[in-house]
């Protein structure tokens, strides 16, 4: 027999640990042998085969890439040719074990090359059996695991260089590796093998009740394949004494998710927990004074708050009895004055007194802008008026002056508050209305009024602009109206409520205002209306004549001009007179007049939207615009909301009544 042919000469044997059935076809034995050859000859793991002796019987393109011999060189040589010279006592327990036919698997060792360099092998070795079951041989597979075994002394490395204790197991709990921070933290180096030092350790958890074992994080890693992390536990030594640790393990798998062991790691927690003792004590201490300091500074915040509070009504008081003073004397004086002299510019005959007079109209326009602008900047009367809901909605739309577009919803709920308690919310939205305007960089905002069924009432300003980080509020030297948002949460925090604020770079701001309502505030009730009068109950004059007016103007002084001018006539009565564009509509509905005289520059809903309304609601009522203003403009948009006619307030001493009876003539 050649050293070719004995190349593969075991493939013909069997594995004492495999049966088959004897092959009486010689044919399919040649094929089977052939096809084994070819296996074990494409194989990338070295696959050797050696007799009882120790000679090599048949050696793959495996077992050459690996050691560097080639066949010729290993077959029917020793295989002591392979091992170190300090291992020769391996390959005499191999034999001894595969003469008893024992398998050996997964046996890590060294070997060396033909260079003589050293290479780390995984070796599987089994018997070889003849045909009667003798064994006669041994089938050698030897895996290179080089670059594992690097691997490991690597990460060994870095663990050994790991601050924190860490220690492997293998699947029964027996300590495989450990750092030297393991031996450290435990005082003793443990020996491979033994059971886990969590058995040995008497572990109390954080509650401080022993541990069992079936409780230590390494066997909950074992038992159910699942990491545990982070648990504080007390670790008592064997010399008695105790440390603090963070536990963790986490369960180790094969490539087919099998557990075989646990990697663990113990954190020395005794620095931290006597850091956190000092804090804890220096906190106490602190928390002591603070508590002192506290209270001082509370008892001065309340008496500050107060003072501020005071400070703000008596501010907004000063404002109401400046801007009263200007509503109900100068503009009323100025407009009447104006209605004056459009009566006299037409009786005046001579050219250059109609033109002094029309100069002085004219100056007085401007007197009147500029007052009714000064008295809604002092204190809006609406709000003393009709209250705070409505005066919001004045205040929406107030802020189109300043480029803000403000969408006012109201709840169903009416509500009534004190007057000191609507001046500060009035005040608040007003602020957070100019911080859009200022901040914001939007032209539009959302306000929104309600009452819960707490009886709590709700103000929602919102906007969609470039928000603002929250914290900054507490920020030395950062605008943003911060001091106007403190000074907003003291007000509410003095009326028993709340100011919350939530708001981010790029998404908005959303300030709501809460408070509680007193019992009675939600009761309905009518608005006091001092500027506007009904007249349900006509006298019998009245009732003799046939053509009922109703006067819309938001100045009583002009009213009365106007009235005193229609009750000259006979064939006409003035059933009432309305100060807003919402008493003129109510008061349309109630009255049923036959003629309304509709001032086009009215608080809370314009004479415009008025005029459309009520020709909405009553389609044979007329409806005459009056304004100081004769612009093409104004007309226009009178006459398509349905107004008759439209004439300048100068104008209606000579032409109102012919107006009148020109759309409503009265029966003879």
């Amino acid at each position: 027999m050649t050293r070719e042919t004995c190349r593969h000469e075991p493939i013909a044997m069997q594995s004492n640990n495999e049966t088959s059935a004897p092959m009486t076809d010689p044919l399919s034995a040649d094929l089977m042998s052939a096809r084994l050859a070819a296996i074990v000859e494409s194989s990338d793991d070295a696959i050797i085969s050696k007799n009882l002796h120790g000679i090599v019987t048949s050696w793959n393109q495996g077992a050459q890439r690996l050691f560097g011999y080639t066949a010729d060189d290993m077959i029917g040589q020793p295989v002591h040719r392979l091992i170190p010279k300090d291992r020769f006592d391996e390959e005499l327990r191999i034999l001894e074990r595969i003469r008893i036919g024992q398998r050996i698997d997964h046996y890590e060792t060294v070997r060396q090359r033909k260079d003589g360099s050293l290479v780390h092998i995984s070796l599987t070795v089994s018997p070889i059996t003849d045909g009667k079951g003798r064994i006669v041989g041994a089938s050698k597979i030897a895996r290179d695991i080089t670059e594992r075994k690097q691997a490991e002394r690597h990460l060994a490395g870095l663990v050994e260089g790991l601050p924190a204790a860490v220690f492997t197991t293998d699947a029964k709990g027996l300590i495989t590796h450990y750092n030297q921070a393991a031996v450290d933290l435990w005082r003793c180096r443990p020996t491979s093998g033994v059971p886990y030092w969590c058995g040995s350790w008497r572990l109390t958890g954080s509650d401080g009740r022993l541990m069992t074992e079936q409780d230590c994080p390494l066997r909950q890693a074992l038992a159910h394949g699942r990491p545990v992390h982070g648990l504080e536990a007390m670790i008592q030594r064997q010399d008695g004494t105790g440390v603090p640790v963070t536990l963790h393990s986490t369960p180790l798998r094969t490539e087919t998710g099998d557990v075989f062991g646990t990697v663990n790691m113990l954190t020395d927690l005794t620095e931290r927990k006597a850091t956190e003792q000092q804090l804890h004590e220096s906190a106490s201490e602190l928390e002591r004074r603070i508590a002192e300091r506290t209270q001082e500074l509370l008892a001065s915040q309340e008496r500050l708050r107060a003072l501020a509070s005071e400070l703000t009504l008596t501010e907004q008081r000063e404002r109401r009895r400046l801007a009263t003073d200007l509503h109900d004397y100068l503009a009323q004086l100025v407009v009447a004055s104006r209605l004056r002299i459009s009566q006299l510019i037409p009786r005046v005959g001579d050219p250059a007194i109609s033109a002094t007079l029309a100069q002085v109209d004219t100056m007085l326009d401007q007197a009147l802008t500029y007052t009714r602008s000064l008295v809604a900047e002092l204190s809006p009367q609406i709000l003393y008026q009709f209250g705070l809901a409505k005066s919001l909605l004045w205040l929406g739309e107030q802020m189109k002056q300043h480029d803000l577009r403000v969408s006012v919803e109201l709840g169903c709920t009416p509500f009534t508050l004190a007057d000191d308690q609507a001046v500060l919310l009035f005040q608040s939205v007003r602020e957070l209305l100019f911080n859009i305007v200022k901040h914001a960089r939007t032209d539009h905002a959302t306000l929104t009024v309600s009452v819960d069924e707490h009886q709590e009432l709700w103000i929602c300003v919102e906007d969609e602009g470039v928000g603002f980080d929250v914290a900054d509020l507490t920020n030395p030297g950062t605008p943003h109206g911060k001091f106007g948002l403190l000074s907003i949460r003291e007000r509410m925090e003095l009326l028993g409520g709340e100011c919350e604020l939530s708001s981010a770079s790029g998404v908005g701001t959303l300030v709501i205002l809460h408070m509680p309502l007193t019992r009675n505030a939600t009761a309905e009730t009518v608005t006091s209306q001092p500027d506007s009068a009904l007249s349900p109950h006509p006298s019998a004059e009245s009732q003799i004549k046939t053509v009922r007016v109703l006067l819309v103007d938001d100045h009583a002084m002009v009213r009365q001009g106007l009235r005193s001018i229609l009750d000259s006539y006979t064939d006409l009565t003035v059933v009432g007179e309305a100060a807003n564009g919402h008493d003129a509509i109510v008061m349309a509905r109630a009255l049923h007049p036959d003629v309304v005289v509709m001032d086009v520059n009215l608080p809370l809903i314009d004479g415009v939207e008025a005029t459309r309304r009520i020709r909405r609601e009553h389609a044979s009522m007329t409806v005459i615009g009056i304004s100081v203003r004769n612009d093409p403009q104004v007309k226009l948009a009178m006459t398509e909301a349905g107004a008759a006619d439209f004439l300048p307030k100068e104008s209606a001493a000579g032409q109102l009544y012919d107006i009148i009876l020109r759309h409503c003539p009265a029966p003879s």
